[in-house]
């Protein structure tokens, strides 16, 4: 979808002002929004891109309160001490997909921005659809989502329909077991201390199959496995979009990609609005068809660009 293409440009036309060679895509979002804005930046864990101080009406969500990620941070990195204003306090915990119910009714944001986190999300659609019933009046969603090609989910599938589906509709662990196994699996690993991107000719090896059939077991069992590490998603620009355009054909969701960019190192962006299905049979068409045209021009480029 173009800027053109869907209502509430707002913030996409000033994040296209921003967007400018040697500016990050972080950057770029901060600056496109003003001071006053509401905000609700989710998972940003010790690495906030927005913070209070800077703008004052944001909220913050994370898988635990701020206590807990405090404890976490120390133990991960051993440090007796952090800083005490690394980060904002956690305003909604929310350990699933669906935030919405964590966040008093009412509230609405201009901008949701969440970085390196909807992969992570055990049932996307419902994540989706939280964050479309939290968006304002010509909101965004701004997501920094790894990319496929760039990270170690490099000989992994990118994350379908029918994963998505079946995630939501499906018996209850079911796809996410299937999911953790070809993560654990089909996980690319680079020699200690590496630093590449996973390119064609780099050393790596893949995930012990023994020991992801080990795990893929006992989650069928019923035995508890932590699942917080797994990228339950992957995703390509090419992929992403032609998941949001499905989803959104099939009447799950409306919210549709307005802006997504290429490669930069190992993340791509792509921002969201909704965009509520015309109630004019006619303008329903019109839309349905140019849809339908994108969905092929995605599917094209995952097949013969590798996009």
């Amino acid at each position: 979808m173009s800027a053109a293409d869907v209502p509430g440009q707002a913030f996409t036309e000033r994040l296209w002002a921003q967007l400018k060679p040697g500016v990050s895509f972080t950057e770029a979002i901060r600056g496109a929004m003003a001071p006053e804005s509401r905000i609700l930046e989710i998972g940003p864990g010790a690495a906030p891109v927005f913070r209070r101080r800077d703008f004052p009406r944001l909220k913050v969500s994370d898988c635990c309160d701020t206590a807990e990620l405090r404890r976490q941070l120390q133990s991960a990195y051993k440090l007796e001490t952090l800083p005490p204003d690394l980060f904002d306090d956690i305003d909604y915990v929310c350990a699933d997909s669906r935030l919405a119910e964590c966040v008093p009714a009412g509230e609405r944001f201009e901008l949701i921005f969440s970085s390196h986190n909807v992969e992570h999300q055990p049932d996307l659609l419902a994540h989706l659809r939280s964050l479309q019933a939290l968006l304002d009046e010509d909101g965004a969603v701004a997501l920094v989502v790894p990319h496929k090609q760039r990270t170690f989910d490099v000989f992994r599938s990118p994350t379908t329909t029918s994963d998505v589906l079946m995630t939501h509709y499906g018996p209850p662990g079911w796809k996410a077991t299937q999911l953790a196994f070809d993560a654990d699996s089909r996980s690319a690993i680079a020699p200690p201390g590496s630093t590449h991107l996973f390119g064609a000719s780099d050393p790596m090896a893949l995930g012990d199959l023994g020991q992801a059939f080990e795990r893929l077991q006992a989650r069928l069992r019923g035995e508890a496995t932590d699942l917080a590490y797994l990228h339950h998603h992957v995703f390509t620009p090419a992929s992403m979009q032609a998941l949001l355009i499905e989803l959104y054909l099939l009447r799950q969701c409306d919210l549709l990609p307005c802006l997504c960019s290429g490669a930069v190192s190992n993340s791509f962006m792509i921002v969201l609005q909704e965009v509520p299905w015309p109630g004019d049979p006619a303008q329903a068409a019109v839309l349905r068809t140019r849809l339908e045209e994108l969905r092929m021009e995605h599917y094209r480029k995952m097949a013969f660009q590798g996009g």
